[in-house]
């Protein structure tokens, strides 16, 4: 474990929202903890951003309880945010809809972080690349990292994939109306793939205003 200090750490919004906010009675059980126990976890970071300890980080700064920091070594802002997906999804308090939120958000993150890595993007694509039968590269990758990812959390690749789609709605969701996408993280609204999806393609002032008849939101 790392030497306990303070340090000033920076704060990614699209890290910190991968993370699932803490309801107000489990952030006050971890101040307890911290308060009596010390910070035993270190806050991880990467480059100096917090990859994983952001309610940790700020308790403690606002406590003035030392912590350690240990950094982690990621290629890539999309290998982190995979990292932070498959680390999130070893924990046992989460929804089963931010599950399938944080599976698909990995699979898109490794995606990405395999295509760059091969020097590959889309500013520079990889020219008639095929194999096969003819399919793209790209395409057979992605479906050997949807079956790996299905093994690993014990879906169908097919499944990873009908995820990926789930995620990419609900951050297009998240754009307009973040609140909305809160309540369907922490499963207090069970809304279908479909809905979602339609969801994601209403019109932007219709969906603010479905977001404004939701008035309780379980982080209040």
């Amino acid at each position: 474990m790392a030497e306990k200090e303070f340090r000033q750490l920076n704060i990614d919004p699209e890290f910190k929202n991968l993370i699932r906010p803490l309801r107000r009675e489990e952030y006050r059980q971890l101040e307890l903890n911290l308060v009596m126990e010390g910070c035993r976890e270190d806050i991880i970071v990467w480059n100096n951003t917090i990859v994983d300890g952001h309610n940790r980080y700020e308790i403690c700064n606002k406590l003035r309880i030392p912590y350690g920091v240990k950094e982690q070594d990621f290629p890539s802002r999309d290998a982190a945010i995979a990292w932070i997906c498959a680390n999130q999804l070893g924990r046992r308090n989460i929804s089963e809809e931010t599950k399938k939120y944080l599976i698909g958000r990995q699979y898109e993150a490794e995606k990405k972080a395999q295509r760059n890595g091969n020097g590959y993007n889309q500013y520079r694509p990889n020219p008639n690349a095929t194999v096969g039968r003819g399919r793209p590269i790209d395409e057979e990758s992605g479906r050997r990292t949807a079956a790996r990812l299905g093994k690993e959390y014990h879906v169908s690749g097919a499944t990873v994939q009908k995820y990926a789609k789930y995620s990419v709605a609900l951050d297009t969701i998240a754009q307009i109306a973040p609140e909305l996408v809160l309540n369907i993280l922490s499963g207090a609204y069970k809304i279908s793939f479909e809905n979602i999806v339609a969801l994601a393609e209403m019109d932007a002032e219709e969906l603010k205003e479905l977001s404004k008849k939701i008035s309780k939101t379980p982080y209040a």
